[in-house]
């Protein structure tokens, strides 16, 4: 139990940046660690904000209907499917194959302790997200009711429990895709196509969810359905849902025995199997005999863009992590082509009317887009090798010009796509068909090179696995929120206002911007990428 605690308490410091703040001596490294807790701090405002305003919405409609209780469940289930999938997407680099195994088991600890510690420390991350979106739901759904004094001890138990589960079937659906692809001779490859298809298998199946919420009455008149959904998803919703608003005792040590069994029979099996699944994953396959074939010639940036792009497809969480956001681009393009009447019916059940549609669309998927960007992440995933370029007769223009080609050649052909199924689904006029062109492309361009700006600025190159790079940095979470309440907002006045104006003053304001960081890049890039260490 002490090796534990011990390993857990290194990891989860390490995570937040706790350990440098207080244990470096050097200046620069407590800054880095303040760094990291400080966006850490700005991702919980913003995703609690976020929580807030939805459990509002939510609560205000099922209250008219008379069905608040509902907005606990439908709470507990979207944070059990967020967390699922940010499971599913941590298993290799943090449970299994992480950076710094062979340090790890050369200590004095047992296999059990570092599995459980590994698990515990996901589940803590887990929990910081399930937390930040149950709290606030419960807390209005108290507002609004006055429950008794259980309540509130039961609320804080309850959200205790609620992530515990689906971290641990993210955790084993991972597991199951890391083994299966693990000694194949293009793993990476294979391990983001099952990674993409699981996900997006998840999200089909809760976009059909509220289809079919939406194709028999919406939410005025199906409140057994949506009961009935959640009770098909992911029982243990409603069992929070039934706990928290009667009390229900069955159902509260339901989720508790749930909860305690799951992570027993995990721990158990990890236990057994951590060396020989680690081994088997970190051990390369033999690949083919190396022959020297035809060289070829190119210029500074393809050839940095070559790099690029092979360093980007090494990393399935990188991948997977930054072309989700394409791939729910595209499925929203094809969703508003081919059932753009249902879809339509949906968006009328969240009181959005038709008109609003095509002026807030184009917001939506550049909001879609400023998540996707790959540079928010793609200094730090530098690491120790950052020594590479700073060796190469290559100037800073070039290195950030590759990294920002790398992010366009994704978000590019996806928002062509996109936007083309979606003005033939919709009728859209020549001017809305414009817009919902341009304002996408120039969400990417402006994020991509924002990405580099706060990167370069706020590196973290001694991550230990890519999961503190990609999930957690700083940068990243930056880049992430500040693109949401861009799109949000933009989405919110263009909603309101409907005006023709919103569009292209959006588009002017992103460009100048766009302009002014790439030139604040260009002036200063030399000097802080040598700067790096």
């Amino acid at each position: 139990m002490r090796d534990f605690w011990i390993l857990t308490k290194l990891q989860v410091s390490s995570l937040f940046g706790i350990n440098k703040i207080l244990h470096m001596k050097s200046e620069e490294e407590k800054k880095i660690g303040k760094r990291s807790l400080r966006a850490l701090i700005a991702m919980a405002v913003a995703l609690s904000y976020v929580s807030i305003q939805y459990s509002i919405m939510l609560s205000t409609a099922f209250e008219t209907l008379g069905m608040l209780p509902t907005l606990l469940g439908l709470m507990a289930l979207a944070s059990s499917i967020l967390i699922l999938m940010f499971s599913i997407f941590e298993t290799k680099g943090v449970l299994f194959g992480f950076g710094d195994y062979d340090i790890v088991m050369s200590w004095p600890v047992s296999i059990r302790a570092v599995t459980a510690s590994r698990v515990f420390s996901m589940y803590v991350y887990n929990f910081i997200y399930g937390f930040l979106l149950l709290a606030p739901s419960g807390v209005i759904y108290a507002l609004k009711t006055s429950p008794a004094l259980w309540f509130y001890p039961l609320l804080l138990i309850l959200i205790l429990l609620i992530p515990a589960l689906p971290t641990i079937i993210g955790a084993l659906l991972g597991t199951a895709l890391t083994l299966a692809t693990a000694r194949m001779k293009k793993s990476n490859f294979f391990h983001i196509i099952a990674q993409m298809g699981l996900v997006i298998g998840i999200m089909f199946i809760s976009f059909q969810m509220n289809m079919g919420v939406a194709e028999d009455g919406g939410i005025t008149g199906n409140f057994a359905g949506i009961q009935n959904a959640i009770q098909k998803a992911y029982p243990p919703a409603l069992w929070f849902q039934n706990a928290l608003s009667t009390g229900s005792l069955p159902e509260i040590l339901g989720l508790a025995l749930l909860t305690i069994i799951s992570i027993g029979i995990l721990l158990l099996w990890l236990g057994k199997n951590f060396v020989s699944i680690n081994s088997r994953i970190l051990s390369k396959p033999r690949g083919e005999t190396f022959v020297m074939r035809r060289q070829t010639r190119s210029g500074k940036i393809p050839a940095l863009f070559r790099r690029e792009l092979s360093r980007y497809f090494s990393s399935s969480l990188y991948v997977v992590n930054t072309a989700f956001g394409y791939i729910m681009l595209l499925a929203a393009g094809v969703a508003l082509f081919i059932k753009a009447e249902a879809v339509l019916n949906f968006l009328g059940t969240q009181d959005v009317s038709a008109a609003m549609i095509p002026s807030v669309i184009p917001f939506f998927f550049g909001w879609i887009v400023s998540m996707g960007t790959t540079t928010a992440s793609s200094i730090s995933m530098e690491g120790k090798s950052l020594w590479i370029v700073k060796s190469l007769p290559v100037s800073a223009r070039e290195w950030l010009t590759a990294k920002l080609m790398l992010s366009l050649m994704l978000a590019v052909p996806s928002i062509l796509i996109a936007s083309t199924l979606v003005a033939i689904g919709l009728k859209l006029s020549l001017i809305e068909a414009i817009w919902l062109y341009l304002i996408p492309l120039i969400f990417a361009t402006a994020f991509g090179i924002f990405g580099l700006w706060v990167n370069i600025r706020m590196p973290r190159l001694d991550w230990k696995n890519e999961a503190e790079v990609v999930k957690q940095g700083g940068a990243t979470m930056v880049t992430v929120f500040v693109g949401m309440f861009a799109g949000f907002g933009a989405m919110i006045v263009a909603g309101l206002t409907n005006s023709l104006l919103v569009s292209p003053v959006v588009f002017v304001l992103a460009a100048v911007l766009s302009l002014i960081m790439w030139r604040s890049l260009m002036k200063n890039g030399e000097q802080r990428l040598l700067s790096l260490h």
